[in-house]
């Protein structure tokens, strides 16, 4: 049996790391076991926290605008059409740094043991 979810089915994360972010494939949405695949949108400047996944690596794919990730190594500058591979407990932060709004594409593999484990935050918004 094949799934589809579509970002219409799912509601946006609340979360005050920053961005929108849709999770569309989950253990909960189509029985997947070894991954989960999302999408995260993000405004001119807007930031995504600093945080590390210590179970998954991440694969990024931006779809629309310009994206920066950093971490403590390096810093990269993508665009629509770029992949970026995260290792597991690399520590990074996004920032939208083009003048529209990006839309990325994230696949993590693989899961962590709780929803709660899989991302740890290590920056946190202002008036936290």
């Amino acid at each position: 049996m094949l799934y589809a979810v579509s970002r219409a089915d799912v509601s946006p994360l609340n979360n005050k790391r920053g961005g929108r972010m849709h999770i569309l494939l989950t253990p909960k949405t189509v029985g997947i076991g070894s991954a989960f695949l999302g999408t995260l949108t993000l405004e001119p400047q807007e930031v995504f926290t600093r945080h590390m996944h210590p179970y998954s690596d991440e694969c990024v794919y931006i779809v629309q605008g310009e994206v920066t990730f950093e971490n403590d190594e390096n810093t990269i500058v993508a665009s629509a059409g770029t992949g970026v591979f995260i290792p597991r407990f690399a520590p990074h932060r996004l920032q939208n740094t083009g003048e529209v709004e990006a839309m990325l594409v994230f696949f993590c593999t693989p899961l962590a043991p709780t929803p709660e484990q899989g991302h740890v935050l290590l920056e946190f918004p202002e008036g936290d």
